[in-house]
């Protein structure tokens, strides 16, 4: 029994003094952590969330609930759909049967598009 657990003391200080090459472990970063999210959410609430509460809640009341993916009010929803709400504003077709949005305004919505583009997939 003695030999037992010397050869088991004996074992853990073997693995206790083993070399390591100690490399730095890369720790997955959520992407709600990243440069990039942070950048187009700051982005959003600073800049383009008042173009939209101006130009597209009062056509779409029914679908600004939080949980309602077309509520472009939230971050998230519209991170999710920032090439397609481009597109509509670039086009015309939104606001839907009003002007279309001057160019300043089209270019925020541009300008929030790419920012989401460099938000790193999970």
């Amino acid at each position: 029994m003695e030999k037992l657990i010397f050869l088991s003391m004996l074992c853990l200080v073997l693995v206790a003094c083993s070399n390591s090459d100690d490399e730095e472990v890369d720790v997955p970063v959520s992407v709600e952590e990243t440069a990039e999210y942070k950048a187009a959410e700051a982005y959003y609430n600073s800049t383009l969330k008042s173009v939209i509460t101006a130009s597209c809640t009062s056509c779409h009341a029914g679908y600004h609930r939080n949980s309602n993916t077309s509520n472009y009010g939230t971050f998230t929803n519209a991170m999710n759909r920032a090439t397609g709400m481009y597109s509509q504003v670039n086009s015309g077709g939104m606001p839907k049967g009003g002007d279309k949005l001057p160019q300043d305004d089209i270019d925020k919505f541009e300008d929030f598009k790419d920012l989401v583009g460099l938000i790193p997939s999970e």
